[in-house]
């Protein structure tokens, strides 16, 4: 929570100019609240709501609500004075972390230098903090680094997805690597086994995605009509008979959900434990976790230089391509 020094900061002037940005390949579907608070973290939502109604907030030129959903190569247009609120608003206390969870962040730890942090997120945990969220790895990072840093989320994994996620230690690594994930000059590569055997043993994924209303709340799903384009390449590394296959997954784009939907749906193999996209048939062995992890990341330097990050399988995960009869890992 945000507290505001004085109400004088709170005012948009009318004849403001208005800063204009694009939405990126792993921003698409968030509401533009959510939009600008990653953009600027300090950025109240009353203020958002003003804005809004005033008619200062705007996508593609056109007047927008703060529930709306982004899209991949939007512009979106906000009051200048957003960007000056960074060192106006005198934040809340820390969380102060224990000895047990100061240890158990640095386990997490895969590498580190001046610019990076590079961690293996564990499955089960939230990337980012909200209102139902008591335990999210900003939060805690942030936590963890205070005060010589304030590691910045680049992007972002499902809670229930383990593997490498990057974060930077200040704002122009943050933009400097964000707009390196919106050029797509980042790899990742996931693992996943998935139930059943794909047609064929590699290939190219093109379904386009949307999230509409389900039975059980909001859900991604394929809309040929109205969906925005999502590709993944896949790669058979083993299958064991015709009822399980270890995959190799690249996605080319970053929708959200988007390798859970299209192994289901376009593969017509979901992942192994989810009920979500699989139905019941995501649970041949009774396994209740989520096989997706993500494996690698290969990033670029501003030096020109590029990095590859591996992150081991977690002890569940692990657990299971040895129980199952995969072959080295």
């Amino acid at each position: 929570m945000y507290i505001p020094q004085n109400r004088k900061m709170m005012n948009i002037n009318k004849g403001e100019e208005l800063v204009k940005k694009s939405v990126s390949s792993e921003e698409t579907g968030l509401r533009l609240d959510r939009y600008l608070r990653l953009l600027i973290p300090h950025l109240p939502q009353s203020l958002i709501e003003k804005a809004s109604r005033q008619g200062f907030l705007k996508i593609e030129g056109e007047k927008a609500k703060p529930a709306t959903r982004v899209q991949e190569g939007q512009t979106i247009f906000f009051p200048e004075s957003f960007l000056k609120l960074e060192g106006k608003i005198e934040k809340k206390r820390p969380k102060t972390l224990t000895s047990t969870e100061k240890k158990w962040l640095k386990g997490l730890i895969l590498y580190e230098d001046l610019d990076i942090v590079v961690i293996n997120k564990p499955a089960g945990v939230a990337v980012q903090g909200g209102t139902k969220q008591r335990k999210s790895i900003d939060v805690l990072m942030e936590a963890y680094y205070a005060p010589s840093c304030k590691p910045r989320l680049i992007h972002r994994l499902d809670r229930d997805t383990s593997g490498v996620l990057l974060m930077a230690k200040s704002l122009p690594m943050a933009r400097w690597f964000t707009k390196a994930f919106k050029e797509r000059k980042v790899q990742k590569i996931y693992w996943a086994i998935v139930c059943g055997v794909p047609q064929k043993k590699e290939g190219l994924i093109v379904l386009p995605l949307s999230k509409k209303p389900s039975a059980n709340g909001e859900k991604v799903q394929v809309d040929l009509e109205d969906g925005v384009k999502a590709t993944t390449f896949y790669r058979v590394l083993e299958a064991l008979g015709n009822r399980l296959t270890w995959l190799e997954l690249v996605p080319k784009t970053g929708r959200m959900h988007q390798l859970r939907v299209h192994c289901a749906e376009g593969l017509k193999t979901p992942i192994l434990g989810d009920g979500k996209y699989g139905g019941k048939g995501a649970f041949p062995f009774g396994r209740k976790t989520l096989h997706l992890h993500a494996r690698c990341l290969v990033i670029p330097y501003p030096q020109g230089k590029t990095k590859a990050f591996e992150a081991p399988l977690p002890k569940d995960l692990q657990g299971s391509f040895e129980e199952m009869g995969f072959g080295q890992v």
